[in-house]
């Protein structure tokens, strides 16, 4: 077979080889045009990548915050269910409800309500009726007198039992208030108008409410002790008392039985013979002697920011840590300009209303508050800014004479969301800290601190109340 050719005609070529040459030019534009396509895929690609990556570490950051957050959170003191069961045992201890952050103020209504039952004998009645139906005779609890001669009395009864008082129509220069408690009623007495001849003589069971810091305040206890016994039917006495700031109580073992009334002590400071039988610690508590208020909720923003990093108002002792602490606050840039610095020379036994409403502003307005060692370690400060939500700093260190070598045995069983520090060297570290914490952190905090003082002082009405009820109400 012949071998087909094909012929290509001269001008079908010439028209090819025109194409091409018209073709190349844009083929070189092309590959032209992709070099700064390719870069700038790539650098768009490099600036996807670092924007995830950014994104993922401010994910991880988010992530621990929140996780330290939580755990914060867990750590908080917490208050288990009260087991309602009428055979529990004398000692077991009483069982408050869950105090959880996230609570906010309903753990504090709910373990109120805990610590104030409102059923007696199968009749409801609230505290503030229980006066009109014992005169009208339908209830019949025994009566339970507090007899206070010193400040710590008011503290027990306006801070801790949350009590009222008015003016006694009976006694001129005296106030009287009455409170319901689950197995008794509480009669508070006060004022300079309340003598060993004023109050009744009748009553078999009594709390003394005494000072006993000084020689001349001991005298005048002993005064009170010495009538008592004196009466023809002595009362049953728990004595509650202002200790000595060096713990030098051992007077009062004269009057404890089988030598005198005395069945219990209350007592203030670290007192070594403290035993949880005879002898309990009371909280020195906030200076009600110079007129120091209840705090209330709404006077505590936990979100507000506050004016202050820190506040130190002190009397400065003379070779005491406050001096140092003071030249420090004074010299040091960052503490000179935010916090509140307000120190005297000398003691002084009152306040104005100006000054106390001046203290007050300080501590609401502080995150943080200083509180240097005195004659004793503990100090009326520690409580004063725990009741404004202002995180308390405390100088751990021991107090010199006869108190326990442990400092602040009573608030440490408490688990206080306060900063303890050996030496006010640690100081800088701390406010250096203080400056990284978030706005929430610091929030948070405020919060939990003033919950926990709220949490505090229910426990303390819970003790008192179970102290009385052993030491006064217990059948023979």
């Amino acid at each position: 077979m012949a071998e087909r050719r094909v012929s290509v005609s001269p001008n079908r070529m010439s028209d090819s080889c025109s194409r091409k040459a018209r073709e190349k030019p844009l083929l070189e534009n092309h590959r032209m045009s992709r070099g700064p396509g390719i870069i700038l895929r790539r650098v768009l690609l490099a600036v996807c990548i670092i924007q995830v990556v950014i994104t993922a570490y401010l994910a991880l950051c988010i992530f621990n915050s929140a996780f330290s957050t939580v755990k914060e959170m867990k750590s908080f003191p917490q208050l288990e269910p009260r087991k309602k069961s009428e055979n529990q045992q004398e000692g077991q201890g009483k069982k408050l409800i869950d105090f959880d952050i996230g609570e906010n103020q309903a753990a504090i209504v709910l373990a109120q309500q805990e610590m104030k039952p409102h059923v007696v004998q199968g009749m409801e009645v609230k505290w503030d009726e229980a006066p009109a139906k014992i005169s009208s005779g339908l209830i019949n609890l025994p009566v339970v007198e507090v007899w206070s001669k010193a400040a710590v009395g008011t503290y027990l009864w306006q801070h801790i039992l949350e009590g009222e008082e008015s003016l006694d129509e009976t006694v001129p220069g005296a106030t009287l208030g009455e409170l319901r408690m689950p197995a008794f009623i509480l009669r508070y007495r006060s004022g300079p108008g309340v003598t060993p001849d004023s109050v009744p003589r009748d009553m078999k069971n009594v709390v003394l409410v005494v000072n006993g810091r000084t020689e001349e305040k001991v005298t005048d206890a002993k005064y009170w002790l010495d009538s008592i016994q004196s009466w023809d039917t002595p009362p049953v006495v728990i004595l509650v008392m202002l200790g000595n700031e060096q713990c030098e109580n051992h007077w009062v073992d004269g009057y404890i039985q089988p030598n005198g009334a005395v069945v219990t002590v209350l007592v203030t400071y670290d007192d070594p013979r403290v035993d949880q039988v005879t002898f309990y610690q009371w909280p020195l508590g906030v200076a009600t002697y110079r007129q120091f208020p209840v705090i209330s909720e709404d006077q505590i923003v936990p979100d507000l920011p506050r004016k202050y990093v820190c506040n130190l108002r002190v009397t400065l002792h003379a070779n005491s840590s406050r001096i140092e602490l003071h030249k420090f606050m004074k010299n040091d840039p960052f503490s000179s300009s935010h916090c509140y610095i307000n120190v005297r020379e000398r003691w002084l036994p009152n306040e104005t209303v100006e000054s106390m409403d001046d203290y007050v502003r300080s501590l609401l307005q502080s995150d943080l508050s200083l509180c240097p060692a005195g004659m004793n370690t503990e100090t009326y400060r520690v409580y004063e800014a725990l009741s404004a939500g202002s995180t308390p700093i405390i100088e751990d260190v021991a107090t010199k004479g006869q108190c326990d070598s442990q400092p602040w045995r009573l608030l440490k069983r408490h688990g206080p969301p306060v900063i303890w520090v050996k030496t006010w060297e640690q100081l800088p570290k701390i406010l250096a800290k203080e400056r990284r914490y978030s706005k929430q952190y610091k929030a948070l905090r405020r919060l939990r601190v003033s919950q926990w003082y709220e949490w505090f002082k229910l426990k303390m009405r819970d003790r008192f109340i179970s102290i009385v009820t052993s030491s006064l109400l217990q059948p023979d």
